[in-house]
């Protein structure tokens, strides 16, 4: 495994350490949001505006020349990949989450680290070491026993769904790190092409949402022009353009698997908050898995391959 000199691997910590901890407090956020009543789609789509709002206003200017300048088939790649992280990933996850459990959808959700390890190795070439797959299957395992406290999961056709939320989110990534990698493409510039491409491609799944079956046709069934959880979709929206801020400068200066692996500390930051903010309580069970999060997390930065 090749590493990086110690300056970048320092500057991968820190993104990626941002990236976990602002979608904790976005995943926070949006829990609070659906305890009191919002609706997953009209709530996601007013978080995207104002996601899109946030990233205009920081980098709008700075970037506009970068944006016009860009060959025609780079530019269509990195809106492609937008597309399928934002809009893909949006409409599978929120109909996953109508046709499956809770507790399904939060070890589920973590898939995207098998998923965004094995696009790795296939479209990037990134080593698919036994060291590696032995860390996931402990992250793994650890996500695991954080999201279930340790009960068995029952089956629900929504799990495919999921499933295929975690291959929309990877196949994005991974086309962005294609993009990224040895060229002078900003990350910053990808974030803010996230919601330029994944709002109309979330509008369109919406538009055609009496095609779908009638327990998905529910989600969609519903006013859009309902703002009464502002209080919840604005600071949400900031969080999600932060995460895909760091996002992406992570996967500037690191591998995707690096990036995925160690974005698991986010079930961590998620387990803490719940604890602090929404008083849930936590099993021996629940820090077990904790434990085997930080172990191979600690193992992952100190010997797992960070760049190529």
């Amino acid at each position: 495994m090749l590493n990086m000199n110690r300056s970048t691997s320092n500057l991968a910590l820190i993104n990626v350490s941002l990236f976990s901890l602002f979608w904790a407090l976005q995943l926070i956020v949006s829990k609070m949001a659906f305890q009191a009543g919002a609706q997953p789609v009209s709530f996601a789509l007013h978080q995207g505006v104002v996601a899109l709002l946030f990233l205009m206003i920081l980098f709008f200017r700075p970037h506009v020349k970068s944006i016009v300048v860009l060959p025609k088939s780079v530019l269509v790649g990195i809106l492609a990949a937008n597309a399928i992280h934002f809009g893909f990933g949006t409409f599978f996850g929120n109909a996953g989450v109508a046709l499956t459990s809770a507790v399904n959808v939060g070890f589920l959700v973590k898939f995207t680290l098998a998923t965004t390890i094995l696009l790795a190795w296939i479209v990037l070439k990134e080593p698919l070491t036994k060291l590696k797959i032995g860390i996931a299957l402990l992250m793994l395992t650890g996500s695991y026993l954080i999201s279930t406290g340790g009960k068995s999961l029952v089956p629900h056709i929504g799990d495919v769904l999921i499933i295929m939320a975690c291959l929309s989110w990877s196949t994005g990534n991974i086309l962005v790190r294609k993009a990224l990698h040895g060229t002078h493409i900003s990350g910053d510039l990808i974030s803010l092409m996230r919601p330029i491409a994944g709002l109309p491609t979330l509008l369109v799944f919406i538009a055609l949402s009496p095609l779908y079956p009638p327990s998905v046709q529910q989600m969609f069934a519903i006013s859009y022009a309902n703002f009464q959880y502002a209080i919840y979709f604005i600071p949400s929206g900031i969080f999600t353009a932060l995460l895909w801020i760091y996002l992406n400068r992570t996967l500037k200066v690191a591998t995707a698997s690096y990036m995925t692996m160690m974005s698991t500390m986010t079930s961590l930051i998620v387990l803490a908050l719940a604890v602090l903010v929404l008083r849930e309580s936590v099993s021996l069970v629940q820090i077990a898995g904790g434990a085997l999060i930080i172990i191979s997390s600690v193992v992952t930065h100190l010997f797992g391959e960070r760049r190529k």
